[in-house]
């Protein structure tokens, strides 16, 4: 159905005299006449019954007005909701995450998005990053936290932040209650890491401890941080984690920095190059936002001003 011909039968149908109808719509009383009858044979039903003195609604356009009302409701919210969509004031975000990654600024940015955008609803997916690529690529996933991303076509890689690197340690072990510990300390120790054929940080750690002159002893493998945390709790292992898993580390396990220190690992954003979702640029936003304002907090007053760095485009 016409969209303008049902607004001219909803003026028509209100004010019930054609002269005042077709004023209201800016038009001559003609094309007002003519869209109505169009309307009438278009539905196969009379709408008004008209005399010389007045117009009136017969029963079926009695109930059309009504149901137009609802549409016009329907039509403007359908409008104001693709408007919110365009803003990325609405819609839907689907968030690939590794357990490490949901400590600090990362469920800080959730927070205050969420409170933020209210109407963009968001689904936490946590999945090795070898899934979370293939999410990507498939567009069942619209951003994905990590470590060390791949170099993938027709995907983007955005620095989040550096983060250091600890020993995790079991509360009675040897070295507990060293100051710190270099990675020779712990040549002799077997370790618990995440899965090597999953995990690229993995692999990055694995090399740390050959650089420091040894093959590190690996007692397990896991998925999640949360079990790798339990396992060195329960002093079946060591293990290398960014600083901030302190922060839900069980009371069995302690946190020593190493010395002399090794590299930063990096948290990434990874995205689909050239992708238009307004929702998903706003979260980077706030993600951005966040982690600006949580090196200014580690900084001294007199600290000098930070800016969130971006990633070079891979290949």
């Amino acid at each position: 159905m016409d969209v303008r011909a049902l607004r001219y039968f909803s003026v028509l149908a209100e004010e019930l005299h054609f002269g005042r109808a077709a004023a209201r719509l800016n038009i001559s009383q003609p094309p007002l006449s003519l869209q109505i009858r169009l309307l009438e044979e278009r539905l196969g039903t009379a709408l008004f019954r008209r005399t010389h003195h007045k117009v009136e609604l017969t029963a079926a356009g009695a109930t059309l007005k009504d149901q137009a009302a609802l549409v016009f409701l329907q039509l403007e919210k359908a409008i104001e909701m693709t408007r919110q969509t365009a803003r990325g004031h609405m819609g839907f975000l689907e968030i690939g995450v590794i357990s490490s990654s949901m400590v600090g600024v990362v469920p800080e940015t959730l927070r205050v998005f969420r409170e933020r955008y209210p109407q963009v609803h968001w689904q936490l997916h946590e999945l090795t990053p070898n899934r979370q690529i293939e999410g990507l690529l498939e567009r069942r996933i619209d951003v994905c936290l990590f470590r060390m991303p791949p170099v993938q076509e027709g995907l983007h890689n955005e620095l989040i932040m550096y983060e250091a690197l600890y020993a995790a340690l079991p509360q009675g072990h040897r070295l507990a209650q060293h100051e710190s510990v270099s990675l020779q300390d712990l040549r002799d120790e077997p370790f618990v890491i995440f899965g090597l054929g999953q995990s690229r940080f993995a692999n990055f750690l694995y090399q740390c401890c050959v650089q420091a002159g040894f093959t590190p002893i690996i007692h397990q493998q896991v998925v999640e941080v949360q079990t790798q945390l339990s396992l060195v709790g329960a002093n079946l292992g060591v293990a290398l984690l960014p600083a901030s898993m302190q922060q839900i580390a069980p009371p069995s396990v302690v946190f020593k920095p190493i010395q002399p220190a090794i590299p930063k690992v990096p948290l990434y954003a990874i995205y689909r190059d050239k992708d238009d979702s307004a929702a998903l640029r706003l979260f980077l936003d706030v993600l951005r936002e966040k982690v600006g304002n949580a090196r200014l907090e580690q900084k001294p007053a007199a600290g000098r001003k930070t800016s969130v760095k971006r990633a070079r485009r891979t290949p």
